[in-house]
């Protein structure tokens, strides 16, 4: 029996993906895969591969907007596609739209909506950098709040773990880990 897998998303930790679960289990989804990051990348978006891993031929997986899935064309085409060769099904709620790989007009709407929600995505960062330099200008902008403590880096780093192992542990990049070294 074919099965309707959600997917929410909410960029972050400060909302609440509540709302989008419920919505997505009143209009038939049965398991609803969550996360919290930014939509404009699909990596490090465990749980939207979950969902694409489990589909099976007949299978939906459903948004509840095309921005939930993604904020960029090709990342958006790209979702569409490994759900299509999986012989499942795409929908999306609100604008509605289900791409099976059999309506050309879908993928076109799909497309537009990816082009939308990528200069969605592009007014938002002029806006904040423009508040930003705003900010600056009245001595007013902190920068973003150090998030690394160096003293952790450089204590794992005397256990003899290397930057890899040390970045893997405190969730943070390599380069974030090198530049602590450094300084």
């Amino acid at each position: 029996m074919a099965k309707v897998l959600g997917y929410a998303r909410v960029s972050t930790d400060g909302q609440d993906v509540q709302t989008q679960k419920t919505m997505l289990e009143s209009i038939g989804a049965v398991v609803v895969f969550t996360e919290t990051g930014n939509g404009s990348s699909l990596d490090g978006r465990d749980q939207l591969e979950a969902a694409i891993r489990l589909l099976e031929p007949g299978d939906e997986l459903l948004a509840l907007h095309p921005d939930r899935l993604a904020r960029d064309t090709a990342d958006l085409l790209t979702i569409g596609k490994r759900v299509i060769e999986k012989k499942a099904v795409l929908r999306i709620h609100d604008p509605a739209i289900r791409l099976d790989g059999t309506d050309m007009m879908a993928e076109v709407m799909l497309t537009l909506f990816g082009m939308i929600g990528m200069m969605e995505k592009h007014f938002i960062k002029a806006r904040q950098r423009r508040g930003i330099e705003a900010a600056k200008l009245r001595n007013a902008y902190k920068g973003r709040p150090v998030t690394i403590n160096p003293d952790d880096i450089r204590q794992l780093r005397d256990q003899g773990l290397g930057a890899t192992e040390i970045a893997k542990r405190l969730r943070i990049g390599r380069a974030s880990v090198y530049r602590a070294l450094a300084a």
